[in-house]
């Protein structure tokens, strides 16, 4: 509506006259409730954790055309976009290391020693009466 039509109501229920209406704190804040209330509310639902895992999984199998189309397409949600963008910066192996760490797994190293001889544990006397 044109501003014109709004003269006649200007100052006409200011705080002056409704005190009560003030509110001295602002605005209240988002909290993070209110925000999954309303993606839930517009269709978007929580992602597993096997869902982010197979996402990883399957970017590494994509040709590097095809990642960059994922990547400018804004309509891709963000995780894919975000990582995507990491393979292609220069640090693409490093990226791609820390998504197969976290899909798969790290490889496990197994330490091996031997010490011969023996083994003498000291124990201060003071120490033992605790």
């Amino acid at each position: 509506m044109p501003k014109e039509n709004f003269k006649d109501k200007i100052n006409s229920a200011g705080f002056d006259k409704n005190p009560e209406n003030i509110n001295k704190n602002g605005q209240p804040r988002k909290t993070v409730n209110a925000v999954n209330l309303e993606m839930e509310a517009q269709g978007y639902t929580e992602a597993t954790k096997q869902d982010i895992l197979s996402c990883y999984l399957r970017l590494v199998n994509l040709t590097m055309p095809e990642l960059e189309k994922k990547v400018t397409d804004k309509d891709q949600p963000a995780l894919v976009r975000i990582v995507g963008k990491a393979i292609l910066s220069g640090k693409g192996f490093d990226v791609i290391e820390k998504m197969l760490d976290r899909g798969i797994g790290r490889p496990t190293e197994h330490a091996i020693t031997k010490h011969e001889g023996e083994v003498t544990i000291v124990i201060d006397q003071d120490d033992a009466k605790l």
